[in-house]
């Protein structure tokens, strides 16, 4: 039945274990791809004779085609993206043409290049790659993040390595607080930004705006180079972020080697059960492996169930553990001291963890773009598995009857916006702290549409054509957006024995983990939640010796409190549109006790007092209207569906990431689609003026699906609140042609006369 003996094994063991046929191997995919097309010998492209003995010794005696293109194009002064599929050698395609620039030059300037990664992990990682090419003096390297310490800092700046490597959040407190970051930047000819397919969304948009202000304080013009695994409009989205024309050098855009791409279903059981059994396996049979889940506690959970009932050995790497922590996972992985590594998206980067032999996804993959990232964990040096693990929820459902389409997704293009309005004010103030004044009429067109803000809020001042800043207030306003990743306040974990503060986590996630009765595991180990206090942005836990076998999860909605229009309009669909500060109010009244190798419900526990916790942010908000011969039941239905198909439409229409918008719909027809982060994030704004652009592509999705009545292609979200209930493509096909016809509209203001409970 199946061509690669490891997946016969598989379903064998399946079957052994559970002797249930619906518990088995559904599908069997083998990728086989060669080595990318070969280009001229290394000893035919005038490098340097210590660059061509490090890479004889190496073993590289000639470049890849895309390689040379890359060099070529560097060495010509070009701002080069380049794009190749895992394992090919898209690092060396921009080191090289660098390695060779910086020995053959006769120039003094150090750095000649600042080489940035989006996370620290991923920096330190690649230095010890890069450690190879370190042949003489003139080739050096040095780390500078908020993880370098001090004196260490003091010799970099004191005589600064030849390459510089860093992240953006660095950079971007750095210009306005350290001489030594803005000595870096003036003096470096070139700006590489690896891994550029994380950029997009929110992330994106920060990059933009810190690439002008690099370009405002560096004297000469920089050389940008860009490179990622996996990107599907790689030109546009590069120029997107720095305003600069880019030329595309293309690789291979599939893996090295030979991959096994395996679904298996899970039938009646848990995802949870049948998953570390799949591990199980792979640890019976020596094969090295990453289990990637979304959720930190699930992750938590699983490495317990897999550890306790399986005897794997398996460490846990996720945000919230300690950077210590997770480099002591990566560093036992890479030395076989454990079986493998059970990972939040923290590992779907390039962090080197020695062979993988195979990738497990305990549920489909947010997108196919983050599927095919963990995948290329798997095989770089041998045959490589992909496992994924289908339950009975709606997505896996269709997948479990359509495998073939999940492989023939076309790659969603990455996008940004440059207009989000809190980002604007984040760079304009941080630059504004660089430098204390500005002519307005000299500053970035985008960055004059938040000055009236700023002003209103007290950071700057308006002085004629000047603007100026404010210092004690920007400096407090800058301190609070000093990482360009953290989405919200922090709460507190700490050991209410030992008084230690564990680790912490982001409001409004926060809530739905640490309610008091909540199992939190940490580090593998269960505690048990004593009490979260909100107001001092404290939880306490207690350690709980036994070994649970349960797991919890909230029950919880999230309503629109009160809100303040903004911005109202009438659509020239004839119907009304808001722009308002919203209060939400997230709920938490019950949770639910499950088991944890079988999933089942085991009881549901009533709180002595709900955790509620309200946060503002910005929301679009409209009205479509009501249709009777649907029925009440029936117009809930699609409007649930249009509200999922109109976040995805944003990514098109607003440059929105996967997570950066949440939503709410009623059966009254009103829609909220709200910035997912506390205060707003600026993408809702974006939505609201575009929302014409956004329903015609959300109707573009739900009507050319060819789905029965629902799919992930079209109107199934991996973040539904209530798992892709109450939804209906068709109905929602309905209503969205009646709507951009002109049929029928909604007159009242959203929100005006809501009814029903709220569909999150």
């Amino acid at each position: 039945m199946f061509s690669d003996t490891v997946t016969s094994n598989l379903n064998e063991y399946l079957k052994h274990v559970y002797g249930n046929p619906d518990i088995r191997v559904i599908f069997e995919k083998i990728e086989e791809r060669g080595e990318p097309e070969h280009g001229p010998d290394i000893y035919s492209v005038e490098l340097p004779q210590p660059l061509i003995n490090v890479l004889e010794k190496r073993g590289i005696r000639k470049l890849y085609r895309f390689q040379y293109e890359a060099y070529k194009r560097i060495l010509s002064g070009e701002n080069v993206v380049i794009t190749a599929g895992t394992g090919t050698g898209k690092t060396e395609a921009f080191f090289i043409p660098l390695a060779k620039i910086i020995l053959s030059s006769r120039e003094k300037r150090y750095p000649h290049a600042i080489i940035t990664y989006p996370t620290k992990a991923l920096a330190r990682d690649q230095v010890k790659r890069f450690s190879e090419y370190l042949v003489y003096k003139a080739l050096s390297i040095g780390v500078y993040d908020g993880d370098t310490p001090t004196q260490q800092r003091k010799r970099l700046a004191l005589t600064p390595p030849s390459i510089i490597v860093s992240n953006p959040d660095m950079i971007h407190v750095g210009l306005v607080y350290s001489s030594h970051i803005r000595r870096f930047i003036d003096n470096s000819q070139f700006l590489v930004f690896d891994e550029l397919h994380v950029y997009e969304g929110v992330l994106g948009s920060h990059l933009h705006h810190l690439i002008h202000r690099i370009k405002r304080f560096k004297k000469a013009k920089p050389q940008f180079i860009a490179s990622s695994a996996t990107i599907a409009n790689p030109k546009e989205f590069a120029e997107s972020i720095f305003e600069e024309e880019f030329s595309v050098v293309q690789g291979s855009s599939m893996r090295k080697g030979t991959a096994v791409h395996v679904f298996v279903s899970a039938g009646p059981l848990s995802r949870w059960s049948v998953a570390s059994s799949i591990v199980s396996f792979l640890a019976e049979n020596d094969l090295k492996f990453i289990v990637f889940i979304d959720s930190q506690q699930l992750a938590e959970v699983f490495a317990s169930i897999v550890e306790r009932k399986y005897n794997v050995k398996v460490g846990v790497h996720r945000a919230g553990l300690s950077q210590e922590v997770r480099r002591s996972v990566e560093e036992q992985l890479r030395q076989g001291q454990i079986h493998g590594v059970i990972s939040t998206p923290t590992l779907e980067l390039g962090i080197d963890i020695g062979a993988v032999d195979a990738v497990v996804m305990t549920a489909p993959a947010p997108s196919y773009v983050k599927y095919i990232q963990r995948a290329g964990r798997a095989g770089r040096r041998r045959k490589g598995y992909i496992i994924t693990v289908l339950g009975d929820d709606p997505i896996d459902s269709y997948y479990t009857n359509n495998p073939e389409e999940f492989f023939s997704q076309e790659l969603t293009p990455s996008v940004i916006e440059p207009l989000n309005e809190e980002v604007l004010k984040t760079h304009l103030t941080a630059f504004l702290l660089q430098i204390g004044r500005a002519n307005i009429s000299e500053i970035p067109v985008e960055w004059r549409r938040v000055i009236d803000d700023l002003v209103l809020e007290r950071v700057i001042k308006k002085y004629g054509p000047y603007i100026l800043v404010n210092y004690p207030r920007a400096r407090l306003y800058f301190s609070e957006r000093a990482s360009i990743r953290l989405q919200g306040p922090l709460i507190e974990i700490i050991d209410d024995e030992t008084e230690e503060i564990l680790t912490t986590r982001e409001l409004p996630v926060a809530v739905l983990e640490l309610f008091p009765g909540a199992v939190y595991f940490y580090s593998k180990k269960p505690y048990r939640v004593l009490e979260l206090d909100l107001e001092k942005k404290r939880a306490r836990v207690k350690r709980v010796e036994k070994e649970l076998e349960v797991y919890t999860k909230p029950l919880y909605i999230v309503d629109v409190r009160d809100y303040e229009v903004l911005s109202e309009r009438t659509s020239n669909l004839g119907f009304k549109v808001g722009y308002s500060k919203v209060l939400l109010e997230l709920l938490v009244e019950k949770y639910v006790v499950r088991d944890v190798y079988s999933g089942e419900l085991i009881s549901i526990v009533e709180l002595s007092k709900p955790i509620v916790y309200r946060y503002i942010t910005k929301a679009t908000m409209f009205k479509l209207p009501e249709y009777s011969e649907l029925n009440i039941w029936g117009c809930a239905e699609a409007y649930h569906a249009i509200e999922h198909a109109t976040i995805s439409a944003s990514r098109i229409t607003s440059g929105a990431g996967l997570t950066d918008l949440g939503g709410i719909s009623y059966p009254s027809g009103d829609i909220i689609i709200y910035d997912a982060v506390v205060g707003g994030s600026g993408i809702s704004k974006l939505l609201y003026e575009r929302l014409e652009s956004a329903l015609k592509i959300a109707y573009e999705i739900v009507s050319k699906c060819k789905c029965e009545d629902g799919c992930p292609r079209c109107i199934y979200s991996p973040y539904c609140g209530n798992n892709n209930k109450i939804l209906s493509r068709k109905k929602a096909v309905y209503v969205l042609s009646n709507v951009l016809t002109g049929k029928r509209a909604a007159i009242e203001s959203p929100l005006s006369s809501r009814y029903g409970s709220p569909l999150v």
